[in-house]
């Protein structure tokens, strides 16, 4: 053999290597198109509560005309705060939430300053036991429901913030635990303790999204629940809710006639109720019928089917928003889709768990349900701003088939040829 030929053969590698082609990047897809099912979910569910609300609105305020002097007054103005909140929803869904950030600190600016004048002797207009309401004319302004929607905003900016990367205790505390802290204290001067629970749970679900170590979050949470139970018992009347929860029959014709009269509405509704329009307890036997206790008279007059219904949607909603949180890959974005879609179900679960006699009754509304027009707005702008963020943010790439799966032909390439390796000893 020519030792020329010889040394070629030893230069050739017998069996070469093929490197396969690295597969292209993907481009980044928008949330919307990524979890269409999601997104509509979103707006779906919330368009039907507000209309089983607006129904159950009617019905209730036919009841209560003796008391009005018309019928039609609380379906009317919630229809009227209905049509301006969808307004209001359709362009909060226009916006691009990413230049949001300064509006979020004068948005939280504005409403720290008007929690502190109705605290001003003879601003405030009180109802229930709490001046939580600014007369405006022929309307009134609470500002402890735009500040829920505040602190969510102002979550959303500050906890997107790079410093916050460390993880450590005092990044999570200044600047926005703070503010949660500050927010919370104004509104429980007024006194409003429902409402101050639901931002401390909202500022609770943002510090924990947000990667708050789990000691410090469990000890900033211990030190809220302690605060709400002193000072529940530092009033008669909220000591009094506390145990008329734990016993009703106690006192049913005082402390414990709330909760008497909801359980006797939803016993009474069995299991399909008895009829749109029946009901009997709307007529001043339950308090608050039309606000705090609407879901007791939907129970009444559609069953435990009608208000299974009515807690599915709820479930729909927040699982939902919690797809579209998930598969967010912005930071901001995903905090204001979570903090957004917990303000919603947050409250749907303190009022129906009150309701129902599962919780105490805090005195906050239903979202979409019960009649107040400062709630419905809120609630309104917040499922704007979740679909603000489905349409313009990035969503997270799932790898493709060839990335997660490279290991495997890694492996295969290794292999000096295609065939299936011997099972013999020493083979291979």
């Amino acid at each position: 053999m020519n030792p020329a030929s010889v040394g070629e053969a030893r230069a050739r590698p017998e069996h070469p290597r093929t490197t396969a082609p690295k597969p292209e990047p993907r481009p980044a897809s928008r949330l919307r198109d990524s979890s269409l099912v999601s997104y509509h979910l979103v707006w779906v569910t919330a368009l039907l509560l507000l209309i089983a609300g607006l129904c159950m609105v009617l019905s209730v305020s036919v009841a209560l005309a003796d008391v009005a002097g018309d019928k039609f007054v609380y379906v009317r103005q919630q229809g009227i705060t209905a049509a301006a909140g969808l307004l209001l929803l359709i362009a909060a869904s226009r916006v691009d939430y990413r230049k949001m950030r300064p509006f979020s600190v004068l948005f939280l600016a504005a409403t720290v300053l008007s929690l502190l004048i109705i605290l001003v002797p003879g601003v405030g207009r009180s109802e229930g036991g709490s001046a939580s309401w600014i007369p405006l004319g022929p309307v009134t302004f609470q500002p402890s429901e735009f500040a829920k929607l505040a602190v969510v905003l102002a979550g959303a900016h500050l906890l997107s913030n790079r410093r916050l990367r460390t993880g450590d205790f005092a990044s999570f505390m200044w600047p926005f635990g703070a503010v949660g802290l500050a927010v919370c204290g104004l509104v429980i001067l007024e006194p409003d303790l429902g409402t101050a629970i639901i931002i401390a749970g909202l500022a609770l679900g943002l510090l924990w999204m947000g990667g708050m170590k789990g000691r410090h979050w469990l000890a900033v949470a211990g030190a809220g629940v302690a605060v709400a139970i002193a000072f529940t018992f530092s009033n008669g009347e909220r000591m009094s809710r506390v145990l008329s929860f734990l016993d009703p029959s106690a006192d049913p014709q005082d402390s414990g006639f709330q909760l008497s009269q909801s359980l006797v509405a939803l016993g009474r509704g069995g299991w399909f109720g008895v009829g749109p329009g029946e009901s009997v307890q709307k007529f001043q036997y339950l308090p608050k019928a039309h606000t705090d206790m609407i879901y007791a008279i939907l129970g009444e007059e559609f069953g435990l089917v009608g208000a299974g219904l009515v807690i599915i949607l709820f479930g729909l909603f927040a699982f939902a928003c919690w797809q579209l949180a998930r598969r967010c890959s912005d930071p901001m974005g995903k905090y204001l889709i979570a903090g957004c879609g917990m303000l919603v179900t947050l409250q749907a679960v303190v009022n129906i768990g009150g309701v129902t006699g599962a919780l105490p009754l805090t005195g906050v509304p239903l979202p979409f349900i019960s009649y107040g027009r400062n709630n419905l707005l809120v609630m309104l702008l917040a499922v704007g701003l979740i679909l603000a963020v489905a349409k313009r943010a990035p969503a997270r790439l799932v790898p493709p088939s060839a990335e997660r799966y490279g290991n495997v032909t890694h492996i295969d390439r290794r292999r000096r040829d295609g065939r299936a390796r011997s099972a013999r000893p020493g083979a291979g």
